[in-house]
């Protein structure tokens, strides 16, 4: 590295008048993102070291930073906490449900009791400098911080961790969800967040969120979707079967449902808080009339016979067809 230009505020992504605690937000930042058991990409690794180089550079000597750690330590940091989405199906929404859920935590490193170095049991050429005690940045060459110019170190980045004084850490919880929980609603769990040097843990935050059901979606805690019925059915009127999302729900049609075709089902929707019923909102169903395919010729007789009844009293069955033709018939010479 000391072969080409060394920039750890570049490297960073901070200002050269940064201070202290904004450098180590910088470094969490980057090292969350490219900490080698968090990121796949095989230039990770070598991505993290330079970041971890450019931290120890600006925070000084890594063995005086040993020293003085305990009188200026981190502020407790609010990344302790995390925010993640949990999502759901409309069904484990409505009835609620007990959801497995896989978090991937820091954990403080036991390698090397979160220093992110570990002591070694002869002193080694320093791999930043290779050997040479000096580095060359924007403003020349320069003692170098990780040795502190020896050009040896008596302690090595913890392969562990990496460098980073932390581990990642998956584990699969069960997380229960209260049934009519909306979207966007929020479940706060203390303890599942990022665990903290002092043991501590903070809080996992949970938004909920609906995977798309495909022909259910929610407005409020209504419940809107849209159904085929057959046109005969829906001028006859009689028993019909509307899909719900926890099963088909039989109704009752009038006769010449067509003319309004939104179907409303009182309390058939989406639950109130806690599954409560008093608080549910609609089922509203838009009947889509569908006309039947493929008869055969009885049938098409059938039809065509019911068809010359009606139109003997066109005025009466079909108002709309005979309003036109009126005008048509009006507006010849």
């Amino acid at each position: 590295m000391s072969e080409r230009l060394f920039d750890p505020h570049g490297i960073l992504e901070v200002a050269e008048d940064a201070d202290l605690a904004t450098i180590r937000r910088a470094f969490r930042r980057l090292a969350m993102r490219w900490h080698p058991d968090r990121n796949a990409d095989p230039a990770a690794t070598e991505r993290f070291r330079e970041i971890r180089a450019a931290f120890d550079w600006l925070t000084g000597d890594p063995d005086v930073a040993e020293v003085d750690n305990g009188g200026e330590a981190d502020a407790e940091p609010t990344a302790g906490d995390r925010h993640e989405t949990l999502d759901l199906s409309l069904v484990e929404a409505m009835l609620g449900c007990d959801k497995p859920f896989v978090i991937r935590r820091q954990r403080h490193c036991e390698a090397c009791d979160g220093e992110g170095s570990v002591a070694l049991s002869h002193t080694r050429l320093c791999d930043f400098c290779h050997g040479s005690g000096k580095v060359r940045t924007a403003h020349g060459l320069e003692k170098c911080h990780i040795c502190s110019g020896r050009g040896y170190v008596q302690r090595a980045t913890c392969d562990s961790c990496a460098g980073s004084g932390e581990v990642v850490a998956d584990k699969t919880v069960a997380i229960h969800v209260g049934a009519g929980m909306l979207p966007g609603e929020v479940l706060r769990l203390k303890g599942l967040g990022h665990e903290l040097a002092n043991g501590s843990a903070g809080t996992l935050f949970l938004t909920i969120r609906l995977v798309d059901d495909g022909l259910f979606r929610l407005d409020g805690r209504d419940i809107l979707s849209s159904q085929p019925v057959s046109m005969l059915r829906l001028m006859a009127g009689g028993r019909v079967s509307i899909a719900a999302p926890l099963g088909p729900v039989l109704i009752d049609l009038d006769p010449d449902q067509i003319a309004g075709r939104e179907l409303r089902l009182a309390g058939k929707g989406y639950p109130g808080r806690g599954g409560s019923l008093d608080d549910a909102g609609d089922l509203v169903v838009t009947l889509e009339p569908c006309l039947p395919e493929q008869l055969d010729e009885p049938q098409r007789r059938g039809l065509g016979r019911l068809e010359d009844q009606l139109q003997r009293d066109r005025a009466t069955h079909f108002p709309e067809l005979d309003a036109w033709w009126q005008a048509y018939l009006a507006s010849r010479p």
